[in-house]
């Protein structure tokens, strides 16, 4: 059942991404801290959301938060594998530093998801 209402949610969602851009809404929109739609798909974890925008819009895989985070950075310190792995696919760069220092393998670190941990190192290499 979780499975299926993951599902549909996603459709939902993509279904309600498409209606906004064909009314001509910005997927790449910023929020006052520099926040956008592919950063919130990060923290999420919804990796069909991450996709579609990557799909379809323009928006830079490695934007940069005022506080200088990245989407990477917001799926890698939430543990969301998946959209990590989207995330590099796409070319996101895991040698970006924050403003506090952190990099998205130091914040996977922090929350001792060594997994994520070796698969961000291994794209450094």
């Amino acid at each position: 059942m979780i499975v299926v209402a993951a599902a549909i949610t996603a459709v939902t969602a993509i279904a309600a991404l498409e209606a906004l851009a064909a009314a001509g809404a910005n997927p790449c929109a910023v929020d006052e801290r520099g926040s956008e739609a592919l950063m919130a798909a990060a923290y999420r974890g919804h990796v069909a959301v991450a996709r579609w925008i990557l799909d379809h819009a323009n928006c830079d895989v490695n934007h940069r938060t005022g506080a200088g985070q990245t989407a990477l950075m917001m799926a890698s310190l939430f543990g969301r594998e998946e959209v990590v792995g989207l995330l590099l696919e796409r070319g996101a760069d895991p040698g970006i530093v924050d403003l506090d220092g952190n990099t998205a393998s130091s914040l996977a670190k922090n929350q001792r998801l060594f997994g994520l941990v070796e698969k961000v190192r291994f794209t450094l290499l």
